[in-house]
């Protein structure tokens, strides 16, 4: 397998010649905390991967064994005037709407602290792993403040509002076996296991047909939004545009061959 590696100053980038990319945020020293520099080259990096037609799934991870990320820099904000404040809000807020707008999925290997804009980045995520060590939370109203980069609107809507309200309002962490009772996390591994679990599944999600896994997440992500005849509709259009398809073709052709189907991504 070949790669192709990429180091910026604060994020680090391998992308794969199967179709799977790992991003690693690497701050060791300040725990991966947000600050412009990395904001910009997260802009960056998924701006290219948006039009990476070859690209079929994505890992975000960190290095070291400590955090996944801990939000905001802060020590950078503290430096900044209001202005400055807004323009580093809004850089992170780009990369947000960049990445939530990418139609590949992204799979966050979360070890250690996960928090703030960082428990964020994890929300946004398709598939969220994580280490027994792991722990999630949204401490931004300990600081007079809230969450700003969705964590209000994703949290609920995968706990639930109750759920959601007690982090929120209380700034509690939760561990690993929480995050995965209130559905954040759906797996769990030990520490040395993280990484290349995290790869399979990745490597599992970039073989199957691309067609397909847009369809599936567009389903979920935009029907999930629907009320639930409209959400059918929607589904059904998706469905019978993939019953179309050559990969649809293939795929049954394949199955009574008995052989692995070539997805041509159309």
């Amino acid at each position: 397998m070949n790669s192709t590696f990429l180091e910026y100053s604060t994020i680090n980038v391998e992308r794969r010649d199967n179709g799977v990319a790992i991003l690693t945020l690497n701050r060791p020293d300040a725990l991966h905390a947000l600050n412009s520099v990395m904001a910009n080259e997260l802009i960056r990096q998924f701006s290219d991967w948006a039009v990476d037609t070859r690209l079929r799934c994505i890992v975000i991870t960190a290095s070291g064994l400590r955090a996944f990320c801990v939000g905001a820099d802060l020590k950078e904000r503290n430096c900044l005037d209001e202005d400055g404040i807004r323009r580093q809000h809004a850089l992170f807020r780009l990369f947000l709407m960049i990445r939530l707008s990418l139609d590949i999925p992204v799979i966050a290997a979360v070890q250690g602290v996960a928090l703030g804009g960082g428990a964020e980045i994890a929300l946004a995520s398709d598939i969220v792993l994580a280490t027994e060590e792991a722990e999630f939370g949204l401490p931004e109203i300990g600081l007079g403040i809230m969450p700003g980069l969705g964590g209000t609107q994703l949290l609920p809507r995968i706990t639930g509002r109750g759920r959601a309200l007690e982090m929120l309002l209380t700034g509690e962490r939760i561990n690993a076996e929480e995050a995965q009772e209130y559905g954040i996390v759906s797996r769990i591994f030990p520490q040395k296991e993280m990484l290349s679990r995290a790869l399979e599944k990745a490597e599992q999600v970039a073989r199957m047909p691309p067609l397909a896994v847009r369809s599936i997440r567009r389903a979920v992500h935009i029907g999930g939004e629907l009320d639930l005849n409209s959400g059918l509709a929607y589904e059904l259009a998706l469905h019978q545009r993939l019953m179309a398809s050559e990969d649809r073709t293939e795929g049954v052709r394949a199955f009574i061959e008995k052989r692995t189907p070539t997805w041509r991504g159309r």
